[in-house]
């Protein structure tokens, strides 16, 4: 009997595409407890046939910034975008270079990894459907809620599928033993509408039958043993993401992919724009923002939940919406999957030890680094952008008199406060000023950033102020090796998770705050422009940034009794422009940005396919040009050698990356172009294997 299971096991192995293989049966066991050797063994039992189940989950992606990547796991894309770099390239950590250093191929190892994992999480899933009936222990309601869970997780691995690799083939429920034909497993990638359509349709199936979990209890507390479970609101969330994928540029319409066909001439991409995506995702956006289940954090000084934005403190606000928490009333998807590595944020402090007065402090490597086109994204604490702001100083050329005498004077020493709430950002140490450009920003520029000098107060900290100058407790010289931040400043939002309310237990998937930047850009790209710009004034005001004015006659307050800032025009694309600049600082080093580009059709710096060059600062810095490409510009390092040296902040080149538009999305792999002559390969790709074999 354990032969013929092991038999058809293997045969279960070679999915409908055979998508992946594995050394042997056994391997399908490996995370079964017991020694369970057969199928039949693993759903007779309930602990064999839940881990069975639990296994399902594991192939949730890890979104969080490591510098060890396998399996689904995406957190790469965190510097794979220009929002951050890391520089490792050993021991899997490297897979990012691919894509920046325009090396990504068909035949990249990890892009295989990643496809065939996600297939698997759906043939486990498939394989869970099949038996799980067949468990006698189990009773009918424990059945039927991990069968929801499980055709919601398998609705999820398709929609990861997507956002990576376009349209892919949709197996169903289907599950292949060894002596079935091998003809019957090949298949053509199913359309784009076809794939949303199936993965709408499976949330649609389970949130109707009611047998989802949910996370609250009947007064209204977060049950934390279905935290990382896919309960109902985890699927309404996820819901409404897909919808919004589904309407935006890439997936609606984008004319690079009109001509993508099967071999059978059936087209995969929509060859125009339909705007009833749009209303779809609109109205989930506003089913969760209305449901009053969750509502935008906002925080008072001493962490203290209050109820009104003019009560709260913005930096406090910002950094909670955050945090994986069962207090994060703002949270809507958290999964489990919560492990960071926060060694790449803490500043090298010359390995944790300092002179006097600071003594042994955390040190890391600091080399998660943000280059300043991104870091000129962040407002100034007026609501303008740094090119808008007169008061905004920006210390570019040493050897300019003039400008070196005014850099002097904008050098300061003194501690800098938030002006709504008085929290203290920093409390300048000893002779380690600070430029005036990193004084008078926004909250979430604090949260995310270390700059020249910065006292790194977290942990244990002291205070120790973050020298990235060449011979700086935090430079290149005092590393000795490539533990350093190449564009002279560091990424620390994670590390603030890490202090606050002790860690945190979740990896937040989704929160209220982008739904409601979700919402904003549906309606905007609806036409409905006051509405889209009061969504994206509730974000503004709760981090403490002025609001706009709705239309160009607006004279009203907002919520903190500032006045209101105009936009330079009220049209459609300007408004799409000034909401993905929200978003973009709203979700940084969420894992948002890589996809957003992409869906939005801007990530060759141009306003969607064949449009106008974006120079105008909005997404990407004026002065920037390429997109996710071209030159990326930091501080110069090797040019100074003390904490106070000018020459530090003239800006130079630190960095070249590429980007075409096929890097969009991801090529398919070409082993699973080899085994399946029906699956076609995504627009750009087609040739790039023979084009890296002739280098």
């Amino acid at each position: 009997m354990i032969n013929k299971t092991k038999k058809y096991c293997f045969g279960v192995l070679l999915t409908a595409m055979t998508a992946f293989t594995l050394s042997s049966c056994d391997d399908y066991f490996d995370d079964v407890p017991n020694n369970a050797t057969s199928l039949e063994d693993v759903f007779s039992n309930r602990g064999q046939t839940l881990s069975w189940l639990s296994n399902v989950y594991s192939y949730i992606p890890n979104t969080l910034q490591t510098r060890y990547q396998g399996g689904t796991s995406n957190g790469m894309m965190l510097h794979a975008s220009l929002s951050g770099y890391q520089p490792w390239s050993d021991g899997g950590n490297g897979k990012h270079l691919n894509i920046i250093n325009g090396t990504l191929s068909p035949s990249t190892g990890w892009v295989a990894d990643m496809f065939t994992n996600y297939y698997r999480g759906i043939q486990y899933a498939n394989v869970y459907l099949q038996h799980v009936d067949e468990c006698a222990p189990m009773s009918d309601r424990e059945k039927a809620t991990t069968k929801a869970e499980c055709r919601a997780l398998r609705a999820y691995f398709y929609f990861c599928l997507m956002k990576n690799f376009g349209p892919v083939a949709i197996i169903g429920d289907r599950v292949n033993g060894v002596e079935d034909d091998l003809g019957n497993m090949m298949e053509e990638r199913s359309t784009v509408d076809e794939c949303f359509d199936y993965i709408l349709s499976e949330f649609d199936d389970v949130l109707s039958s009611g047998d989802l979990l949910t996370k609250y209890d009947d007064e209204n507390t977060f049950i934390r043993q279905y935290a990382g479970n896919f309960t109902e609101e985890t699927v309404r969330g996820i819901r409404s993401e897909v919808l919004l994928f589904r309407a935006s540029y890439l997936f609606n319409g984008d004319p690079f992919y009109a001509d993508v066909t099967n071999p059978d001439g059936k087209k995969l991409f929509p060859q125009a724009r339909d705007n009833q995506k749009w209303i779809d995702a609109r109205d989930a956006a506003k089913e969760l923002i209305d449901d009053g289940q969750w509502r935008l954090v906002l925080r008072n000084s001493s962490g203290e939940l209050v109820n009104s934005v003019d009560q709260s403190c913005p930096y406090n606000s910002v950094l909670y919406a955050c945090i994986g928490n069962s207090d994060n009333e703002e949270m809507i998807v958290g999964t489990t999957k919560n492990s960071t590595d926060t060694y790449p944020m803490v500043p090298r402090n010359n390995g944790g030890s300092l002179p006097a007065p600071y003594g042994t402090v955390d040190g890391g490597a600091g080399a998660y680094t943000v280059p300043l086109e991104f870091v000129d994204l962040y407002f100034t604490n007026k609501g303008l952008r740094i090119e808008e702001d007169p008061d905004y100083f920006t210390y570019d050329e040493y050897g300019d008199e003039t400008q070196y005498t005014n850099a002097l004077v904008n050098l300061r020493k003194t501690t800098y406060n938030d002006p709504y709430s008085g929290y203290n950002y920093f409390t300048m140490q000893n002779a380690h000023p600070i430029m005036k450009q990193f004084y008078d920003r926004e909250a979430r520029f604090y949260l995310g950033i270390t700059f020249q000098n910065r006292p790194w107060n977290i942990g244990n900290g002291k205070n120790a102020p973050s020298e990235m100058n060449y011979s700086g407790n935090s430079g290149p010289n005092s590393s000795g090796t490539h533990d350093y931040p190449v564009f002279g400043t560091i990424c620390r939002k994670s590390c603030q998770y890490a202090s606050a309310l002790g860690g945190w237990n979740y990896c937040v998937l989704l929160r209220l705050g982008e739904v409601y930047l979700n919402y904003a850009e549906a309606c905007a790209e609806l036409g409905d422009l006051e509405e889209a710009l009061t969504a994206v004034n509730a974000i503004r005001a709760r981090a403490g940034v002025a609001e706009y004015k709705l239309n160009a006659s607006d004279n009203s307050k907002g919520a903190r009794g500032e006045d209101r800032i105009a936009l330079p025009a009220y049209d459609q694309t300007t408004v799409l422009k000034a909401i993905y600049r929200e978003r973009l600082i709203e979700m940084a080093f969420e894992n948002k940005y890589y996809y957003d580009v992409r869906r939005w059709g801007v990530a060759e710096g141009k306003w969607r396919t064949n449009g106008e060059e974006l120079t105008d600062g909005w997404i990407y810095a004026p002065y920037h040009k390429g997109g996710e490409g071209g030159d990326l510009y930091g501080y110069n390092l090797y040019g100074s050698n003390t904490a106070t040296d000018l020459k530090f902040y003239k800006r130079v080149v630190q960095q070249h990356r590429i980007f075409a538009k096929r890097m969009s999305l991801l090529p398919i792999p070409q082993e699973e172009l080899n085994r399946n002559h029906l699956c076609v390969q995504n627009k750009g790709w087609e040739s790039t294997v023979d084009e890296q074999n002739k280098q």
